[in-house]
């Protein structure tokens, strides 16, 4: 089975210069923990998604009395840009579902963007991976 088989291709994305605000509502909205950043062309420049948001935080619980007060409002009124992730993997359309099962386990991803011709197509989750390869 290929990647084409099961992937999302309405892909909710975010622009580099939305506020993290606004993504991380959209994120809470469509009950996902992560989404890919795309410019205006649709090529992807980066992946955003909670983790980057929890590393973008001091840490809170081995500092604790050194950190000030965060500003809530300050961090999320920055730009997606500032937080989000650069995309170290990415898969083809008509790559084998078992390469895409591969490389999540490898890497500890748990989404992969689709890319053809340079361009975001869709979006393939573990999931979706899981799904197909238990049918």
């Amino acid at each position: 089975m290929k990647i084409r088989d099961i992937m999302t291709t309405k892909v909710i994305s975010a622009k580099p210069d939305e506020t993290i605000k606004e993504v991380i509502l959209r994120l809470r909205t469509n009950k996902i923990s992560g989404l890919p950043v795309v410019n205006s062309s649709n090529k992807l420049i980066g992946v955003f998604s909670e983790s980057d948001v929890m590393m973008a935080l001091p840490d809170i619980l081995n500092d604790a009395d050194a950190i000030p007060l965060i500003d809530i409002k300050e961090l999320t009124d920055n730009s997606v840009r500032m937080v989000m992730s650069e995309p170290r993997f990415t898969i083809s359309p008509d790559s084998d579902v078992k390469e895409a099962a591969r490389i999540m386990l490898e890497k500890y991803v748990h989404r992969l963007p689709v890319i053809e011709n340079e361009e975001l197509i869709g979006l393939v989750s573990l999931g979706d991976v899981l799904k197909a390869l238990s049918r």
